[in-house]
């Protein structure tokens, strides 16, 4: 028993960690070469640009994981020796160490997978080193997604890459043998053969295997269910994922049940035989038997809560991510009618999830059925003290399902209350500049303390609640051990020991404990009914982030990524909601490839909404916006946004470097790339001006910089994207006019490279613009020319 336990415990500590596994780096060319290869073979539609944009650097095993679901392979990844891989179901895809491979004549079984994927028609036959990024490259017009596909763009710089070689690369295996390995390296176009020992030298012991996902049939009426709603039982495929990490604890838990046995049975013993007959002998081998026990639970005890609060962290990475994933998919109308406060308290409710499902429940629901064990050894020492017992517990459990209803109308007053509080807060926070200038501190003092004082008070009702609860469960398990003391007595004192049969001293002890190794389950059980309340509340605040509706997005591309950034709106019909008048009806306007246009208009006409439709933040009531022609309806949300790069009228950076945030619009981006586009917005000089130039830090919101240097960075952020279309929200508003004229000549150059859109007050000086757009409550009242624009303003400057 000693040795099976001992290595029940190394296999599951030896086999738990994941942070063993071997970790590996690619380049994005290796990572392009590899999805876009078994796309190529599985027919499969493939855009690089929009494979990179979702999975930004750095590259690892776990990318090819993540890349290969979301292109809608199922994937596994296995570590092991190069022998094994001949039981794998080829093609496999194999991580090598940096070596040149010694490329020898294909053998014909390899020409199926070379034709396959030269002849595939999304990829046309590469030229040079790579064997499907370049490929990609004439398909798509990129394959980092830099420019955008079938325009010149907006730097003719090469794409990014990596400036220190990847540790590992990948390679497609075809066909092994007993003596050579067929394989694709990262790089070639062409098979070639490693014979075992050198494949074996360069094999880095991790291979995937990858096969397409099996689609569910539609239902062409809609009969079928959606997505099943986020409740517990979302965590139940989750849980089942760890199957041996469960059984391991299940046998723990067992032999920890078994264990507990002994201490009740072994004082029964000490008690009625080892004290009366004085054998001394006796005592020490019980006392040595008891230590050993004691001491092997305690081990087993800690090991069972180790794989519980390990699969908990797993399951809690999960849902993190998950919830993370999933609320920046969700529409931007979400978020109007929701204040960040509410949002991040919801959030918040992920940790008592967590808490709730990887602490005393799983640990409470695996003791539980043993406690039918104690219960029948119970019943077979006495009857009638079983029956108290259980009549002491049932009080306790009716008493919970009384509390249940009042506790969980509290606990939701709750958090309502501290959903508004957290609300408060970060809104006056955001805004403390102008709270400060408008002297609002004294009545915010007041409102926060009477918003306080209502929340204090619902947690004191709540804690007072529970408090009252367990007051009386504990009050409860008190009289049950005095009514079986009292009782057990009465028996032992109206039993003949020389029968032998009679209830002994020891059996009333031994009884005693077993009743207490039946209700401290019952009492934990009674906590976490109170636990289940809070999480419950939480899951369903959770809910309603993951029950939203999330906008449509996909790697794989849908429709032919062409064009150079021409828009069509034909009769566009938008309202904000359907008891508001129309915004837009009716409206029309085309754009054509490369042209600069000013959008301008009164406040509230529409402008910057019209923008929001173009990205497809809002969905119009009516009519059809196309970009390039194609229909933005039927686009994904990260495929068309592709096309865009927008500089918002109140500009938004984050904390971290300067370097970072311009990055955050193409991580793939060269630091030329980024210091080229500075130069364009003419911010590079004042950030080479400051003491760690590109890697200077600035607070949240861009705390630290002025704002036209903020209003800059957005510029040259937007220009680092290199998209189709640009669109500037009044974005010129805070600069100074000298800057401003420099600014319009840099944006002239653009002309013909990049489609345009200026929403503007009024004109800066020196911008050649083709088209102004003059929008009135929703209608285009006026398309004109620059020329007649600039004629207008300077003849209303003159009477003015």
């Amino acid at each position: 028993m000693p040795r099976r336990l001992l290595k029940l415990v190394s296999k599951s500590l030896s086999r738990e960690p994941a942070s063993h596994a071997p970790i590996h780096s690619f380049s994005p060319e290796d990572v392009v070469w590899a999805m876009g290869s078994f796309c190529a073979l599985n027919r499969k539609p493939f855009d690089a640009g929009l494979l990179l944009k979702q999975f930004p650097p750095p590259y690892s095993s776990d990318s090819f994981v993540h890349a290969a679901r979301a292109l809608g392979f199922r994937i596994k990844r296995r570590d092991c020796d190069s022998s094994e891989l001949s039981k794998f179901n080829l093609p496999c895809l194999a991580v090598l160490n940096p070596e040149k491979s010694s490329g020898q004549s294909p053998p014909a079984g390899a020409s199926l997978l070379a034709k396959g994927i030269k002849n595939h028609p999304a990829n046309p036959p590469p030229v040079g080193a790579s064997l499907l990024a370049k490929g990609l490259r004439q398909q798509d017009g990129s394959c980092d997604g830099h420019a955008a596909n079938g325009q010149s763009g907006l730097n003719e710089a090469e794409p990014a890459t990596d400036s220190t070689p990847p540790k590992h690369r990948p390679a497609i295996i075809v066909q092994i043998n007993d003596d050579s390995v067929i394989l694709f390296e990262a790089g070639t176009n062409q098979p070639g053969t490693l014979t075992q020992a050198e494949f074996a030298a360069r094999f880095a012991g991790t291979a995937f295997q990858l096969a397409l996902e099996t689609q569910a049939i539609k239902d062409p009426d809609g009969a079928l269910k959606s997505r099943a709603e986020f409740g517990f039982r979302w965590f139940i495929p989750e849980l089942m994922k760890h199957k041996r990490i469960w059984r391991d604890v299940l046998i723990a838990s067992l032999i920890i049940q078994l264990l507990a046995l002994g201490t009740p049975l072994f004082t029964q013993v000490i008690i009625d035989k080892v004290v009366v007959h004085h054998t001394q002998s006796t005592l020490i081998v019980i006392g040595i038997g008891l230590a050993v026990f004691m001491i092997f639970s305690a081990l087993l005890s800690w090991v069972r809560q180790y794989l519980i609060l390990h699969t908990g962290n797993r399951v809690d990475a999960v849902l993190g991510a998950a919830v993370f994933d999933h609320l920046f998919k969700l529409p931007p109308r979400y978020f109007e009618h929701r204040p960040t406060g509410v949002i991040s308290a919801r959030l918040h409710g992920v940790e008592t999830i967590r808490e709730f499902i990887a602490s005393a429940a799983v640990t409470l629901i695996l003791d539980f059925p043993f406690l039918l064990i104690f219960l029948g050894i119970m019943l077979y020492y006495s009857v009638f003290l079983t029956c108290i017992a259980l009549a002491m517990l049932s009080v306790i459990v009716i008493l919970s399902l009384i509390v249940a209803p009042l506790f969980r109308s509290r606990l939701n007053e709750q958090f309502l209350l501290g959903a508004r509080n957290q609300a408060f807060t970060t809104e006056y926070v955001a805004g403390l500049e102008t709270v400060k200038s408008l002297q609002m501190e004294p009545q915010l003092n007041a409102r926060y303390s009477d918003y306080l004082a209502e929340y204090l008070r619902s947690g004191f009702t709540v804690r007072q609640i529970g408090n009252t609860y367990n007051t009386l469960s504990n009050a409860m398990e008190q009289m049950m051990t005095l009514s079986i003391l009292i009782a057990g007595a009465w028996i032992v004192m109206n039993s003949d020991p020389t029968t032998g049969q009679g209830f002994t001293i020891g059996m009333l002890v031994a009884f005693q404990m077993f009743a207490s190794r039946l209700s401290q389950p019952m009492l934990r059980l009674v906590g976490l009914w109170q636990q289940f309340q809070q999480a419950n509340l939480s899951v369903q605040r959770m809910g309603d982030i993951m029950n939203a509706p999330v906008e449509p997005y996909s790697i794989l591309p849908t429709r032919l990524r062409e064009g150079k950034g021409q828009i069509d709106i034909e009769q566009l019909s938008f309202r904000y909601a359907d008891n508001l008048p129309y915004l837009y009806e009716g409206f029309n306007l085309k754009v054509a490839p490369g042209k600069l246009i000013a959008i301008m208009g009164p406040s509230g006409s529409g402008k910057s909404t019209l923008t929001k439709l173009l990205q497809g933040f809002y969905q119009p009531a009516g009519g059809t916006i196309k970009i390039d022609g194609n229909d933005i309806r039927y686009l994904s949300a990260n495929e068309l946004r592709h096309y865009f790069g927008v500089v918002p009228q109140e500009t938004i950076l984050f904390s971290g470097a300067i370097y970072d945030n311009l990055m955050m619009a193409n991580p793939h981006a060269t630091f030329d790339q980024v210091v080229h586009a500075c130069k364009m917005a003419e911010i590079h000089s004042s950030i080479e001006a400051l003491p760690c130039g590109y890697q200077t830090e600035i607070g949240e919101r861009g705390v630290g910089l002025s704002s036209g240097q903020k209003q800059r960075i957005a510029i040259a952020r937007a220009l680092t994207k290199q998209p189709r279309i640009l669109i500037f929200d009044e974005s010129t508003s805070g600069l100074d006019s000298s800057t401003a004229e420099h600014f319009a000549t840099t944006i002239n150059q653009l002309k013909g490279k990049v489609t345009m859109m200026f929403i503007t007050h009024a004109l800066p000086k020196n911008l050649l613009v083709d088209e102004v757009v003059r929008i009135g409550q929703g209608t285009l009242s006026a398309v004109s020319d620059a020329d007649d624009e600039i004629t207008k303003e300077a003849e209303g400057g003159a009477h003015g």
